[in-house]
C-alpha cells in the first residue's frame, strides 16, 4: 500500500517515542463507544467527533459535521464523551474515571474541556491536529476525602491518508499533568499510539493499533462492516503487551440509523476477569 505523505511517518514515530518517553504515572479509561466496539483499534480510523480524543488529525479527513454523545462503563472505570467535530475545528468535553477494583472507588476523575484545531499539509494527504484542553483532576482516597486541581494539557495527532487506507499517530496527555491528592499526587499517563487502517472493500475496514509509550501498553485489532444500508457491525480484540496479564479482551458493537443522520451506537467488551470488561452506548449525528 502506498500512502501519500507517508515516507516520513516511521521517522516521526521513532522520534516521538524517544523524545516523549518519561516516568509514567497513571492511565485512564478511554472514551468512545464506536472505538471500543473495534477493540480500541481506532487511531487510524477516527473520522467522527470522537477523533478529538483518538486522533485530532482525523477531523481533517472525516465527516463534514459530527456530534457525539456516549458513555463507556468498565470494571476499571468509565468515560463520558460530548464532542463536536468539523474539518477545521472541534469542541469537546469528556470525563474519565479510573478506579481500583479492590475498593470500587475512583482514584482519579478527570474532566477534560478542549478545543481541537486541524491543519492539512498541502495536497499530499497529510493532516496534523491538536486538542488543547483544561483538565480538572479530582484525586480521591480510600477514606472518601478528595482534592481537586486544574492543569493545562494537550493531545497531538498525525494522519496520512491514501486510497487504500490510513496511517495514524497520536500522543495523549502530552504534558502528563499532575494533580494534587490527599496523600500523594496523581498524574495522567503520557501515551504514544500508532495505528493503521485498510479499506479491504467498499464496505469493510480493518485496523490495528499499538502503544509505543505508556505505563500500560496495549495492542489491538478490529474491523467495521457496513452490513446493510442503515446498519454497521464491528468487532475487535485488545491485549496488554507490557505486563504479566496478557489475556485478551474481545469487543463487539453495532450502529443503527434511528432518524435521518442520527445513529445509535452500542458495544460490549468481554473476556478475562483480569481485563477491563464493560459496555457502552451513545448517539452520533453525522453528515
Amino acid at each position: 500500500m502506498r500512502l501519500i505523505g507517508a515516507p516520513a511517518f516511521p521517522s516521526l514515530v521513532l522520534f516521538l517515542s524517544f523524545f516523549l518517553a518519561g516516568v509514567p504515572r497513571a492511565t485512564a479509561q478511554d472514551p468512545g463507544v464506536r472505538a471500543a466496539g473495534m477493540g480500541g483499534a481506532f487511531t487510524a480510523v477516527a473520522d467522527d467527533g470522537s477523533a478529538v480524543f483518538w486522533n485530532p488529525a482525523g477531523l481533517g479527513t472525516g465527516a463534514f459535521f459530527s456530534l457525539v454523545l456516549d458513555r463507556n462503563t468498565a470494571e476499571d472505570g468509565s468515560a463520558t464523551l460530548i464532542a463536536l467535530g468539523t474539518p477545521p475545528l472541534g469542541l469537546s468535553y469528556y470525563r474519565t474515571a479510573t478506579g481500583d477494583r479492590a475498593n470500587g472507588r475512583n482514584s482519579l476523575v478527570a474532566h477534560h474541556a478542549g478545543v481541537t484545531v486541524v491543519q492539512s499539509l498541502g495536497d499530499r494527504g497529510l493532516t496534523v491536529g491538536a486538542t488543547l484542553k483544561a483538565v480538572r483532576g479530582v484525586v480521591g482516597s480510600g477514606s472518601g476525602s478528595s482534592v481537586s486541581s486544574t492543569k493545562f494539557d494537550a493531545d497531538f495527532g498525525v494522519m496520512a491518508s491514501g486510497s487504500l487506507g490510513r496511517l495514524g499517530l497520536t500522543v495523549h496527555n502530552l504534558f502528563e499533568p499532575e494533580f494534587t491528592g490527599p496523600v500523594t499526587p496523581v498524574s495522567l499517563d503520557r501515551r504514544v499510539r500508532a495505528g493503521i487502517s485498510l479499506n479491504t472493500s467498499k464496505l469493510t475496514t480493518m485496523s490495528a493499533d499499538v502503544d509505543l509509550v505508556g505505563e500500560v501498553k496495549q495492542a489491538a485489532v478490529g474491523g467495521e462492516l457496513h452490513a446493510i444500508t442503515k446498519a454497521w457491525l464491528r468487532g475487535g480484540v485488545h491485549w496488554n503487551t507490557s505486563g504479566a496479564d496478557t489475556a485478551p479482551i474481545g469487543s463487539v458493537g453495532g450502529t443503527v440509523a434511528v432518524y435521518g443522520s442520527t445513529v445509535a451506537d452500542v458495544q460490549v467488551s468481554f473476556g478475562s476477569e483480569q481485563g477491563n470488561r464493560g459496555w457502552g452506548a451513545g448517539l452520533r449525528f453525522v453528515f
